[in-house]
């Protein structure tokens, strides 16, 4: 069975949810936070918080290459997944054995209506309220910036690539005051995309972008302002988005 996240409704026959799988680290975290970390019963090899969870649970593979045996015989109410992240075989695959929640986030409104929806699955509603309330408080306190700062948002090195205007990464962008210069989801770049940028962001993940790539660049386009980001605060959704605000207000 496969159920896309957009309708809170589509999960009301699920039932009780004692076993989750997550396939992803931000939904991950999310369910810890929402109190209900011992209902996980299988997580990605990437799942790194809560910081104890991969030695408490059992690890299924990675996002792309989870292992559908394993999650089959874990026996679990409910799969979570995440379009842009989850390899779509395979989900369609473990879809046939299993419930699998799969969510499309693009947007700050897909975003918040997973965490609601979580919180429908787990009987944990009105955490999940609060933690929306939250995050959306958070974000009310960034000053709208006119006009808004065009940027250039790098995600990979050798080759060069950025997260372009199809991403939910371009969602928080926006919010945090900035234009992206990006067509497309994470294509390619050249040396023209380098300099239609005022600003140019070099992302924390998933290339591990560092100070001396920073200085790098910097030496190469010396009229703009290049900046290493946390790519946690721009590309998790869930209760990650309760630091996101004060990460987008210190840049």
């Amino acid at each position: 069975m496969l159920i896309v996240g957009n309708d809170i409704n589509e999960i009301s026959g699920l039932g009780h949810i004692g076993r989750i799988v997550s396939l992803v680290p931000s939904l991950t975290e999310t369910i810890a936070a929402l109190g209900a970390k011992n209902a996980l019963a299988g997580v990605t090899r990437f799942c790194k918080y809560p910081e104890d969870i991969r030695r408490e649970v059992d690890i299924i593979g990675g996002t792309k290459d989870f292992h559908n045996k394993m999650i089959i015989s874990l026996k679990p109410d409910v799969v979570v997944a995440v379009k842009e992240e989850n390899d779509k075989k395979r989900i369609l695959k473990l879809a046939e054995r299993l419930p699998v929640v799969l969510f499309d986030i693009v947007h700050m409104e897909d975003a918040l209506n997973m965490m609601d929806m979580l919180g429908k699955l787990l009987d944990k509603e009105k955490e999940a309220g609060q933690m929306v309330g939250e995050v959306k408080i958070g974000f009310a306190l960034i000053q709208k910036r006119l006009p808004k700062r065009k940027c250039l948002y790098l995600v990979w090195k050798k080759p060069w690539m950025a997260a372009g205007k199809e991403t939910f990464i371009n969602e928080m962008l926006g919010i945090a005051g900035f234009e992206n210069v990006t067509e497309g989801r994470y294509p390619e770049i050249t040396a023209e995309d380098f300099t239609k940028a005022d600003v140019i962001l070099l992302s924390s993940e998933p290339f591990p972008f560092k100070e001396k790539h920073r200085m790098e660049i910097q030496k190469q386009f010396p009229n703009k302002k290049v900046l290493l980001v946390d790519g946690e605060m721009f590309s998790w959704y869930g209760s990650r988005m309760l630091k996101a605000g004060e990460h987008f207000l210190s840049l």
